[in-house]
Protein backbone atom coordinates (compact mmCIF):
# COMPACT_ATOMS: atom_id res chain seq x y z
CA UNK A 1 0.00 0.00 0.00
CA UNK A 2 2.65 2.07 0.00
CA UNK A 3 2.53 3.28 -3.58
CA UNK A 4 -0.62 5.29 -2.07
CA UNK A 5 -1.22 7.67 -0.07
CA UNK A 6 -2.71 7.59 2.97
CA UNK A 7 -5.29 9.38 4.03
CA UNK A 8 -5.99 9.32 7.64
CA UNK A 9 -4.84 7.02 10.21
CA UNK A 10 -7.41 7.07 13.38
CA UNK A 11 -4.69 7.97 15.85
CA UNK A 12 -5.72 11.71 16.32
CA UNK A 13 -6.48 12.00 19.94
CA UNK A 14 -7.19 16.03 19.32
CA UNK A 15 -10.70 15.08 17.51
CA UNK A 16 -13.70 15.88 20.07
CA UNK A 17 -15.23 12.58 21.01
CA UNK A 18 -18.80 11.70 21.67
CA UNK A 19 -19.85 14.55 24.21
CA UNK A 20 -19.89 16.87 21.04
CA UNK A 21 -21.76 14.13 19.06
CA UNK A 22 -24.61 14.61 21.74
CA UNK A 23 -24.09 18.48 22.17
CA UNK A 24 -26.40 18.48 19.00
CA UNK A 25 -29.02 20.94 18.67
CA UNK A 26 -32.63 19.51 19.36
CA UNK A 27 -34.83 22.70 17.75
CA UNK A 28 -32.22 22.24 14.54
CA UNK A 29 -33.98 20.77 11.38
CA UNK A 30 -30.77 19.83 9.81
CA UNK A 31 -29.57 17.58 13.00
CA UNK A 32 -30.52 13.71 12.04
CA UNK A 33 -32.72 13.00 15.19
CA UNK A 34 -32.75 8.95 14.03
CA UNK A 35 -28.65 8.84 12.65
CA UNK A 36 -28.15 9.99 16.24
CA UNK A 37 -30.69 7.14 18.05
CA UNK A 38 -28.44 4.90 15.56
CA UNK A 39 -25.52 5.71 17.45
CA UNK A 40 -26.50 5.41 20.39
CA UNK A 41 -27.85 2.02 19.98
CA UNK A 42 -24.32 0.70 18.40
CA UNK A 43 -22.30 2.51 20.94
CA UNK A 44 -24.07 0.17 23.71
CA UNK A 45 -24.12 -2.49 21.61
CA UNK A 46 -20.62 -2.68 21.67
CA UNK A 47 -19.57 -1.18 24.69
CA UNK A 48 -16.72 -3.55 26.06
CA UNK A 49 -17.34 -5.85 24.04
CA UNK A 50 -14.40 -8.18 22.30
CA UNK A 51 -10.90 -6.37 21.82
CA UNK A 52 -10.83 -3.47 19.96
CA UNK A 53 -7.31 -2.71 19.58
CA UNK A 54 -7.00 -6.21 17.35
CA UNK A 55 -9.92 -5.03 15.17
CA UNK A 56 -8.29 -2.96 12.04
CA UNK A 57 -11.06 -1.87 9.68
CA UNK A 58 -10.93 0.47 6.56
CA UNK A 59 -12.92 2.80 4.85
CA UNK A 60 -11.91 3.46 0.93
CA UNK A 61 -13.33 6.07 -0.05
CA UNK A 62 -13.87 6.87 -4.30
CA UNK A 63 -11.43 9.92 -4.48
CA UNK A 64 -8.85 12.17 -3.00
CA UNK A 65 -11.34 15.07 -2.64
CA UNK A 66 -12.32 17.41 0.43
CA UNK A 67 -15.51 15.79 0.11
CA UNK A 68 -14.45 12.55 1.81
CA UNK A 69 -12.96 14.94 5.00
CA UNK A 70 -16.50 14.71 7.34
CA UNK A 71 -16.46 11.05 6.51
CA UNK A 72 -12.89 10.72 7.63
CA UNK A 73 -13.46 12.84 10.85
CA UNK A 74 -16.22 10.47 11.59
CA UNK A 75 -14.62 7.87 11.56
CA UNK A 76 -11.69 8.97 13.48
CA UNK A 77 -14.24 10.10 15.90
CA UNK A 78 -15.80 6.79 16.24
CA UNK A 79 -12.44 4.59 15.86
CA UNK A 80 -11.38 6.80 18.86
CA UNK A 81 -14.52 5.85 20.83
CA UNK A 82 -14.25 2.79 20.29
CA UNK A 83 -10.51 1.88 20.30
CA UNK A 84 -9.98 0.64 17.21
CA UNK A 85 -7.67 1.46 14.60
CA UNK A 86 -9.39 2.67 11.52
CA UNK A 87 -7.46 3.73 7.92
CA UNK A 88 -8.77 5.66 5.21
CA UNK A 89 -7.84 5.95 1.80
CA UNK A 90 -8.33 6.18 -2.01
CA UNK A 91 -6.92 5.64 -5.00
CA UNK A 92 -4.57 9.42 -6.13
CA UNK A 93 -5.60 9.09 -9.90
CA UNK A 94 -9.54 10.02 -10.19
CA UNK A 95 -12.06 7.55 -10.44
CA UNK A 96 -9.22 4.68 -11.11
CA UNK A 97 -11.73 1.28 -10.48
CA UNK A 98 -8.40 -0.90 -10.84
CA UNK A 99 -6.38 1.24 -8.59
CA UNK A 100 -9.35 1.07 -5.84
CA UNK A 101 -9.17 -2.74 -6.37
CA UNK A 102 -5.80 -3.25 -4.97
CA UNK A 103 -6.43 -0.87 -1.87
CA UNK A 104 -9.24 -3.18 -1.25
CA UNK A 105 -7.37 -6.49 -1.81
CA UNK A 106 -4.78 -5.09 0.48
CA UNK A 107 -7.17 -4.70 2.72
CA UNK A 108 -8.15 -8.88 2.56
CA UNK A 109 -4.67 -9.76 2.14
CA UNK A 110 -3.52 -8.10 5.66
CA UNK A 111 -6.31 -9.76 7.67
CA UNK A 112 -8.46 -6.28 8.36
CA UNK A 113 -11.98 -7.28 9.94
CA UNK A 114 -14.34 -4.98 7.92
CA UNK A 115 -13.79 -2.72 5.08
CA UNK A 116 -16.59 0.05 3.91
CA UNK A 117 -16.26 0.91 0.42
CA UNK A 118 -17.24 3.48 -2.12
CA UNK A 119 -17.52 1.79 -5.21
CA UNK A 120 -16.36 3.49 -7.88
CA UNK A 121 -17.35 0.27 -10.67
CA UNK A 122 -19.42 -2.79 -8.73
CA UNK A 123 -18.71 -4.68 -11.98
CA UNK A 124 -14.89 -5.05 -11.10
CA UNK A 125 -15.43 -4.80 -7.03
CA UNK A 126 -18.52 -7.42 -7.22
CA UNK A 127 -15.69 -10.40 -6.89
CA UNK A 128 -13.61 -8.42 -4.88
CA UNK A 129 -16.08 -8.20 -2.45
CA UNK A 130 -16.69 -11.94 -2.39
CA UNK A 131 -13.25 -13.09 -1.62
CA UNK A 132 -13.40 -10.74 1.80
CA UNK A 133 -16.71 -12.03 2.54
CA UNK A 134 -15.28 -15.68 1.77
CA UNK A 135 -12.85 -14.78 4.15
CA UNK A 136 -15.04 -13.59 6.81
CA UNK A 137 -14.14 -10.36 6.50
CA UNK A 138 -17.11 -7.83 7.28
CA UNK A 139 -17.67 -5.56 4.13
CA UNK A 140 -20.08 -2.73 3.73
CA UNK A 141 -20.62 0.28 1.05
CA UNK A 142 -21.18 3.50 1.09
CA UNK A 143 -22.14 6.79 -1.22
CA UNK A 144 -21.88 4.30 -4.27
CA UNK A 145 -23.15 0.27 -3.79
CA UNK A 146 -22.75 -2.85 -5.57
CA UNK A 147 -25.92 -4.33 -4.49
CA UNK A 148 -25.35 -7.60 -6.59
CA UNK A 149 -22.08 -8.34 -4.63
CA UNK A 150 -23.46 -9.93 -1.25
CA UNK A 151 -21.90 -6.91 0.90
CA UNK A 152 -23.43 -7.02 4.54
CA UNK A 153 -24.91 -3.34 4.08
CA UNK A 154 -24.95 -0.10 2.49
CA UNK A 155 -25.17 3.15 4.49
CA UNK A 156 -25.40 6.31 2.61
CA UNK A 157 -27.51 8.13 0.49
CA UNK A 158 -30.48 6.42 -0.88
CA UNK A 159 -29.10 8.24 -4.82
CA UNK A 160 -32.38 7.59 -6.36
CA UNK A 161 -34.44 9.51 -3.75
CA UNK A 162 -32.08 12.01 -3.54
CA UNK A 163 -32.16 12.14 -7.60
CA UNK A 164 -35.62 12.89 -7.49
CA UNK A 165 -35.42 15.47 -4.60
CA UNK A 166 -32.94 17.46 -6.77
CA UNK A 167 -35.26 16.97 -10.14
CA UNK A 168 -38.23 18.37 -8.31
CA UNK A 169 -35.98 21.66 -6.64
CA UNK A 170 -34.89 22.13 -10.31
CA UNK A 171 -38.40 22.11 -11.60
CA UNK A 172 -39.62 24.16 -8.57
CA UNK A 173 -36.40 26.59 -8.96
CA UNK A 174 -36.96 26.97 -12.86
CA UNK A 175 -40.64 27.51 -12.47
CA UNK A 176 -43.86 26.75 -15.33
CA UNK A 177 -41.16 27.91 -18.09
CA UNK A 178 -38.76 25.21 -17.61
CA UNK A 179 -35.81 25.41 -19.78
CA UNK A 180 -33.06 23.24 -20.73
CA UNK A 181 -30.45 21.75 -18.48
CA UNK A 182 -26.92 20.14 -18.37
CA UNK A 183 -25.73 17.60 -15.98
CA UNK A 184 -21.88 17.78 -14.57
CA UNK A 185 -21.24 14.03 -13.31
CA UNK A 186 -17.78 12.47 -12.17
CA UNK A 187 -18.55 9.22 -13.18
CA UNK A 188 -21.29 7.71 -14.88
CA UNK A 189 -20.41 4.01 -14.15
CA UNK A 190 -20.85 4.25 -10.71
CA UNK A 191 -23.88 3.27 -9.03
CA UNK A 192 -24.78 6.35 -7.74
CA UNK A 193 -24.57 8.67 -10.92
CA UNK A 194 -26.76 6.27 -11.66
CA UNK A 195 -29.37 6.20 -9.57
CA UNK A 196 -29.66 9.91 -9.36
CA UNK A 197 -29.78 10.33 -12.70
CA UNK A 198 -32.45 8.09 -13.08
CA UNK A 199 -34.14 9.88 -9.88
CA UNK A 200 -33.46 13.49 -12.20
CA UNK A 201 -35.45 12.11 -15.51
CA UNK A 202 -38.08 10.43 -13.18
CA UNK A 203 -39.37 14.12 -11.56
CA UNK A 204 -38.67 16.14 -14.52
CA UNK A 205 -40.80 13.85 -16.62
CA UNK A 206 -43.56 15.91 -17.52
CA UNK A 207 -42.27 19.09 -16.81
CA UNK A 208 -41.40 21.88 -19.39
CA UNK A 209 -37.63 21.10 -17.61
CA UNK A 210 -35.56 19.04 -20.16
CA UNK A 211 -32.43 17.72 -19.42
CA UNK A 212 -30.69 17.91 -22.31
CA UNK A 213 -27.22 16.49 -21.81
CA UNK A 214 -24.95 14.56 -18.95
CA UNK A 215 -21.10 15.88 -19.17
CA UNK A 216 -18.46 13.40 -17.68
CA UNK A 217 -15.51 14.73 -16.15
CA UNK A 218 -14.03 11.34 -14.60
CA UNK A 219 -13.41 12.93 -10.70
CA UNK A 220 -11.32 15.96 -12.52
CA UNK A 221 -11.93 19.26 -11.39
CA UNK A 222 -10.09 20.82 -13.75
CA UNK A 223 -12.34 18.98 -17.03
CA UNK A 224 -15.60 19.72 -14.88
CA UNK A 225 -14.95 23.11 -15.45
CA UNK A 226 -13.82 22.85 -18.38
CA UNK A 227 -17.62 20.95 -19.39
CA UNK A 228 -19.27 23.78 -17.75
CA UNK A 229 -18.12 26.23 -19.60
CA UNK A 230 -18.50 24.47 -22.81
CA UNK A 231 -21.92 24.00 -22.46
CA UNK A 232 -22.33 27.65 -21.87
CA UNK A 233 -21.02 27.90 -24.79
CA UNK A 234 -23.42 25.14 -26.53
CA UNK A 235 -26.52 26.00 -25.32
CA UNK A 236 -27.20 30.02 -25.31
CA UNK A 237 -30.59 29.48 -23.49
CA UNK A 238 -29.12 27.21 -21.15
CA UNK A 239 -31.25 27.75 -18.10
CA UNK A 240 -29.48 25.38 -15.45
CA UNK A 241 -26.55 23.24 -14.52
CA UNK A 242 -27.25 20.01 -12.15
CA UNK A 243 -24.02 19.38 -9.88
CA UNK A 244 -24.03 15.91 -9.74
CA UNK A 245 -21.30 15.27 -7.51
CA UNK A 246 -19.78 17.75 -4.81
CA UNK A 247 -17.18 19.62 -6.94
CA UNK A 248 -19.25 19.74 -9.92
CA UNK A 249 -22.16 22.93 -8.71
CA UNK A 250 -18.89 24.64 -7.51
CA UNK A 251 -17.04 23.98 -11.03
CA UNK A 252 -20.43 25.06 -12.80
CA UNK A 253 -20.69 28.44 -10.35
CA UNK A 254 -16.92 29.50 -11.35
CA UNK A 255 -17.89 28.59 -15.23
CA UNK A 256 -20.82 30.87 -14.93
CA UNK A 257 -18.67 33.84 -13.29
CA UNK A 258 -16.16 33.80 -16.04
CA UNK A 259 -19.07 33.89 -18.38
CA UNK A 260 -20.85 36.36 -16.71
CA UNK A 261 -23.75 34.44 -16.47
CA UNK A 262 -24.44 34.52 -12.85
CA UNK A 263 -28.31 34.73 -11.92
CA UNK A 264 -29.33 34.36 -16.04
CA UNK A 265 -28.30 30.61 -15.32
CA UNK A 266 -29.35 28.40 -12.27
CA UNK A 267 -27.64 26.43 -10.27
CA UNK A 268 -28.80 22.80 -8.39
CA UNK A 269 -26.43 21.30 -6.71
CA UNK A 270 -25.30 18.36 -4.83
CA UNK A 271 -23.25 18.30 -1.08
CA UNK A 272 -21.93 21.32 1.19
CA UNK A 273 -18.04 21.25 0.02
CA UNK A 274 -16.04 24.28 1.51
CA UNK A 275 -16.16 25.72 -2.14
CA UNK A 276 -19.79 25.49 -2.62
CA UNK A 277 -20.87 27.25 0.78
CA UNK A 278 -19.78 30.60 -0.47
CA UNK A 279 -21.63 30.00 -3.58
CA UNK A 280 -24.45 29.07 -1.77
CA UNK A 281 -24.21 32.09 0.08
CA UNK A 282 -23.95 34.40 -2.54
CA UNK A 283 -26.43 33.18 -4.50
CA UNK A 284 -24.74 31.42 -7.08
CA UNK A 285 -25.76 28.25 -6.39
CA UNK A 286 -29.58 28.30 -5.45
CA UNK A 287 -30.20 25.11 -3.85
CA UNK A 288 -28.00 22.11 -2.49
CA UNK A 289 -28.92 18.57 -2.13
CA UNK A 290 -26.55 17.78 0.89
CA UNK A 291 -25.92 14.32 1.74
CA UNK A 292 -24.17 13.09 5.69
CA UNK A 293 -21.15 11.96 5.13
CA UNK A 294 -19.96 12.40 8.44
CA UNK A 295 -22.60 9.85 9.47
CA UNK A 296 -21.69 7.18 6.95
CA UNK A 297 -17.61 7.61 8.69
CA UNK A 298 -19.02 7.38 12.15
CA UNK A 299 -22.19 4.85 12.04
CA UNK A 300 -20.43 3.18 9.86
CA UNK A 301 -17.27 2.40 12.11
CA UNK A 302 -19.46 1.40 14.48
CA UNK A 303 -21.12 -1.04 12.14
CA UNK A 304 -18.15 -2.35 11.52
CA UNK A 305 -16.72 -3.18 14.79
CA UNK A 306 -20.22 -4.53 15.33
CA UNK A 307 -20.10 -7.07 12.84
CA UNK A 308 -16.73 -8.00 14.50
CA UNK A 309 -17.45 -8.25 18.05
CA UNK A 310 -21.53 -9.37 17.86
CA UNK A 311 -21.26 -10.89 14.94
CA UNK A 312 -23.02 -9.54 11.08
CA UNK A 313 -26.29 -11.06 11.74
CA UNK A 314 -26.84 -9.89 15.29
CA UNK A 315 -25.92 -6.35 14.74
CA UNK A 316 -28.26 -6.36 11.25
CA UNK A 317 -31.04 -7.13 14.32
CA UNK A 318 -30.25 -4.20 16.07
CA UNK A 319 -30.50 -2.12 12.74
CA UNK A 320 -33.45 -3.64 11.61
CA UNK A 321 -35.94 -0.79 12.96
CA UNK A 322 -33.68 1.32 11.18
CA UNK A 323 -32.84 -0.44 7.53
CA UNK A 324 -34.95 -0.34 3.99
CA UNK A 325 -34.46 -1.95 0.50
CA UNK A 326 -36.61 -5.56 -0.35
CA UNK A 327 -33.75 -7.12 1.29
CA UNK A 328 -33.57 -4.79 4.34
CA UNK A 329 -29.90 -4.15 4.36
CA UNK A 330 -29.56 -0.58 3.62
CA UNK A 331 -29.16 2.42 6.12
CA UNK A 332 -30.18 5.38 4.19
CA UNK A 333 -28.70 8.89 5.90
CA UNK A 334 -31.27 10.95 3.79
CA UNK A 335 -30.40 14.32 2.26
CA UNK A 336 -30.68 17.81 3.71
CA UNK A 337 -31.84 20.54 0.96
CA UNK A 338 -30.19 24.21 1.72
CA UNK A 339 -31.01 27.40 0.25
CA UNK A 340 -29.17 30.56 0.58
CA UNK A 341 -31.87 31.77 3.22
CA UNK A 342 -31.27 27.98 5.20
CA UNK A 343 -27.53 28.36 5.22
CA UNK A 344 -26.70 29.85 8.66
CA UNK A 345 -28.87 27.22 10.34
CA UNK A 346 -27.45 24.59 8.50
CA UNK A 347 -23.94 25.36 9.28
CA UNK A 348 -24.79 25.73 12.72
CA UNK A 349 -26.09 21.99 12.86
CA UNK A 350 -22.24 21.38 11.38
CA UNK A 351 -20.93 23.12 14.38
CA UNK A 352 -22.42 21.20 16.57
CA UNK A 353 -20.52 17.74 15.50
CA UNK A 354 -17.17 19.60 15.03
CA UNK A 355 -17.32 19.55 10.84
CA UNK A 356 -17.21 22.81 8.74
CA UNK A 357 -18.76 21.25 5.29
CA UNK A 358 -20.16 17.69 3.85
Amino acid sequence: MRSYRILLIALATFIATRPLLLNAQDDNPFVPQKLLEIADVLAEAVKDKGSPENTPLGIIANSVTPFWTATQIGAVRAANEIGAPVIFNAPIKPGDAQGQSKLVKFLIDDGYKGIAISVIDPTSMDPIIRQGLDKNINIITTDSDAPDSGRRLYIGTNNYKAGYTAGKELVRLLGPSGGRVVGLVGLLTAENAIERIKGIKDAIQGTNVTLQEIMTDDIDQVRALSNAESAIDKYPDLAAFIGIYAFDGPAAGQALRIAHKVGKIKVVAFDMSPDTIPLVRSGVISIAIVQRPYYWGYLGTYILEGMSVLGAQQTMDLLSPYLSGNKRDILDTDVDIVTPETLSQYLSSLDSIGIKSQ
